[in-house]
């Protein structure tokens, strides 16, 4: 398996590894056998032949999907172009809105503040792909722009009371999750206190909620079974 990791960049690179370098320790023990290929999207081309690939991962980053950009632009013609010819597709946090926007939902930036330090989530809908199956899961989080309207056909399956759609999935297309299953407490406590200004009155209990373990390794093996159900199908 070949699968194509689509990242913006990181804010922080000195201290942590790169995003596509902790999506691929996060998967690798779930996906032995793959293929990593990373595409940065602010240098690399994105004129892509989609079918060389047999899935696709957006990574979070520090962009907004209604900013103006040339690539950002390409990359939402590339998003539906992944999503015309059937391959599965995966967004996480920056990835989560980059996939809402492209395919006709709608993202807006938070009136209340950011979702930031671990939060619980809510599995509000289980489809054949999320093993192990639990109540609710606690990721780390930093975001303040929000999925405010899912594209057309799409499920949600993750939320709670501050971000209300906190991940969704059509069919076995596509695989949006706003939360970091990918963080590090560590990497996130670096953000919280570079970000401080802007997170405002939810700096404290940001960081005091990182005394709590999150559970992103349960998100990396969902992201598995996802990527993977198409063969478990065509071998049955």
């Amino acid at each position: 398996m070949r699968i194509c990791i689509l990242t913006p960049g990181d804010s922080i690179k000195k201290r942590h590894k790169p995003s596509n370098e902790r999506f691929i320790d996060l998967l690798k023990p779930h996906l032995p056998e793959t293929e990593w290929i990373t595409i940065h999207c602010l240098e690399d081309d994105l004129n892509l032949n989609v079918n060389e690939f047999d899935a696709y991962l957006v990574t979070g980053g520090k962009y907004s999907v209604f900013e103006d950009f040339t690539w950002q632009n390409n990359l939402f013609d590339l998003i539906r172009k992944i999503y015309q010819n059937n391959i599965p597709v995966v967004g996480v946090c920056y990835g989560h809105q980059v996939l809402a926007h492209a395919l006709d939902g709608q993202v807006e930036r938070f009136d209340n503040g950011w979702g930031v330090g671990v939060t619980s989530v809510n599995i509000t809908n289980r489809p054949d792909w999320l093993e192990p199956t639990v109540e609710k899961v606690y990721l780390l989080a930093m975001h303040q722009d929000q999925v405010t309207k899912m594209p057309t056909n799409a499920t949600r399956f993750l939320g709670n009371h501050f971000c209300h759609i906190s991940g969704f999935y059509i069919e076995d297309r596509v695989l949006a999750v706003q939360q970091h299953p990918e963080f590090t407490p560590e990497l996130c406590r670096d953000l919280i206190l570079k970000r401080k200004e802007r997170i405002g009155e939810r700096y404290e209990s940001a960081l005091q909620s990182l005394e709590i373990d999150h559970q992103g390794d349960f998100v990396g093996q969902w992201i598995a079974n996802f990527i993977c159900q198409r063969d478990q199908v065509q071998s049955a």
